[in-house]
Order: structure tokens, then sequence, then C-alpha cells
């Protein structure tokens, strides 16, 4: 009786846990893959004004919207923006998001326009981040098809025959607020590292980092940041 007593409870809880709506359960969460919300975070405008409430970044419109108490919206573009911070809850753990100046990858123009960028560290080189969105075919004729792990994906829909997924585009932001776009991003961290490139090559080595993980990226670009 007790044992089945404690099996119900349990039915029950797995139950309420997965009839929640996602911001109940997740700290933030993706309605779609290029849409992104958090429970609480700031706005901060160019005008000096500061908005607080649930956030969602509408990463491919470049938009960042804040719900207001009374159930309301406000949109806010790149131009009349500071930077924003997303919040998790209740680990409290924060996603700033800086406006930008930037060519748009265009390296041969002057045209440059305010743009979201994802911060991922402080100090003399800023790595900053930008989310690409792609579609793999997955039909039985694709060569695709045999790769089994993708259908691990999140974005994976069983039945469709094709994985939307997420690859990040990173940047650095120099100091003088130019934008250095990492094609090749080990490559182009080594050109920018200059006479401390080997210095960081035996701090990669020694830490067994690699250049395709956010946080491994971070750590080499914050290590050069700390060198003399």
């Amino acid at each position: 009786m007790k044992n089945h007593t404690l099996l119900l409870a349990l039915f029950s809880f797995l139950l309420l846990l997965f009839c929640l709506p996602p911001t109940a359960v997740h700290a933030q969460y993706r309605p779609s893959i290029d849409v992104q919300e958090w429970p609480s975070g700031k706005v901060v405008l160019v005008s000096g004004d500061t908005i607080y409430g649930p956030i969602t970044f509408y990463r491919t419109e470049d938009v960042v919207s804040v719900l207001h108490e009374d159930g309301s919206k406000s949109l806010y573009a790149p131009v009349n923006v500071q930077y924003f911070v997303a919040q998790e809850e209740p680990s409290g753990r924060a996603y700033t998001f800086l406006s930008l100046m930037w060519n748009l990858g265009r390296d041969y123009t002057d045209f440059k326009k305010p743009t979201f960028f994802e911060q991922l560290n402080q100090g003399t080189l800023k790595l900053i981040m930008r989310e690409e969105y792609l579609r793999k075919d997955m039909s039985p004729t694709s060569p695709m098809y045999a790769s089994t792990h993708l259908y691990a994906s999140e974005n994976y829909v069983p039945g469709s025959e094709w994985i939307e997924y997420i690859k990040p585009l990173y940047y650095i932001e120099l100091p003088d607020g130019e934008i250095v776009t990492l094609r090749n991003v080990k490559r182009d961290l080594h050109r920018l590292f200059g006479n401390k490139s080997r210095e960081v090559r035996k701090y990669v080595n020694e830490k067994r980092l690699t250049y395709e993980k956010p946080h491994h990226l971070m750590a080499i670009v914050n290590y050069y940041n700390s060198l003399k």
C-alpha cells in the first residue's frame, strides 16, 4: 500500500511537471529555432531609460521584446538599444546582448548598422556571437539520412525530411569597436593574438581545449586577455 501511494505521488508530480508551460519548467526556452524567451531581464535604451520584464529575442528579425505587467509588449530594434540582459530564474544566470555598429560581414564597405550580438566575455578582445539557421535534407535518398546522430537534435521533427540546426557565428570586438569576423576561428584568433600566439597555443594544449565549443573559446580568449 505504501509503495502504491509513493508511485501515485510520483506519477502525479511527473504529470504536473509535463503539464506546466515551458517558462515554468525551463529557465529559458525556444518556441521556435530563432526565438528565445527568458522569464526576466532588462533593456537599456539609447535614451538612458531602462525597461524591465520578461524578455523575448527574435534573432532573425533582430528585435527584442519586453512584456509589461499589464500584458502589453514593447519591441525595440538595435538602433534604440544600448544593450539588454536576459536572465534565467532561479539560477540568475545572465545573457548579455550588445547593440554594435556592424558592416554585416562585408569587409569592403563603409556602411554599418546597429546589430545585436551576444557578449560571451569581457576584456581587451571581446568574444561575441550571432546565430545562423541551416537545414539538412534527411530524406531517404539523402547522404545525411544515414547519420543517425542527427535525429537526437531537439529541432528534428519525426517524419520530416528536413532537420533545422543552429550554427554559432563568432566575432571579436576590438578595443576601438571594430568587429572582426572569425571565418576560420582558430586561424583568425591566432592572427589577432600576434606575438602571444605561441603562449596561447601552449595553454590550449595543456588544458586540452578546442576551438569548436563556446566555453572553450571563452577560456582561450580570456587567457589571451590575461597576458601582459
